[in-house]
């Protein structure tokens, strides 16, 4: 999913990427609702190794 300044966009399921590329600004903004607020993270298995130590 391609977006672009300004714009809003919601990603109900799946994997969210995001990146900018350098010399660039990113505001990244995840909001939580519902009565149950827990964060349930999972990488990508394809891309792992990135956050691997």
């Amino acid at each position: 999913m391609a977006v672009e300044d300004g714009t809003c966009v919601m990603v109900p399921r799946g994997y969210h990427p995001v990146g900018a590329p350098h010399g660039y600004d990113l505001y990244y903004l995840k909001v939580m609702a519902g009565p149950v607020r827990q964060w349930h993270f999972n990488n990508d298995p394809a891309h792992e190794w990135i956050v691997k130590k």
